[in-house]
């Protein structure tokens, strides 16, 4: 069963996703997706995002990170696990980029997503009480 844990970024966002996106670890990028932004230009958007906000927070994005067993999933199965949940937990209002990792002896994946939803602008909240049932139930999973 995947493992998931999320924590707020609150000030690299530019090399959070640099590190997410790594080619060397998304094989040659073959497993970076995205949703309202380009990989490349994700802080920029963010930032676009986060400034026309009406909440004050220190907190300019998510990382959340699903940790697979070794041999749970094949690579590919485990980056549409991710694309699902993402698109699941942030219904289409936030803009996110999830990237798969291949370089360990298990595969994960990182998701960041923009603390500001691309619609009333108005910030994230209470991510960890919200996503807990979502990231635990089986068929977000399988």
């Amino acid at each position: 069963m995947a493992v998931t844990k999320i924590h707020a970024v609150t000030a690299t966002v530019d090399k959070a996703v640099a590190y997410i996106c790594n080619p060397d670890k998304t094989d040659g990028s073959i497993y970076i997706s995205s949703y309202a932004c380009a990989p490349e230009t994700a802080a920029i958007d963010f930032k676009y995002t986060l400034d026309h906000c009406r909440e004050n927070s220190p907190h300019k994005a998510y990382h959340l990170i699903q940790a697979f067993a070794p041999g749970e999933v094949s690579f590919d199965e485990a980056h549409q696990i991710g694309k699902e949940l993402a698109d699941k937990v942030l219904e289409g209002k936030y803009s996110y980029v999830v990237t798969t990792h291949i370089d360990k002896g298990h595969v994960h994946n990182h998701i960041i997503f923009c603390a500001a939803d691309n619609i009333e602008h108005d910030k994230y909240h209470d991510c960890k009480l919200y996503m807990k049932p979502l990231l635990c139930r089986q068929d977000l999973i399988l």
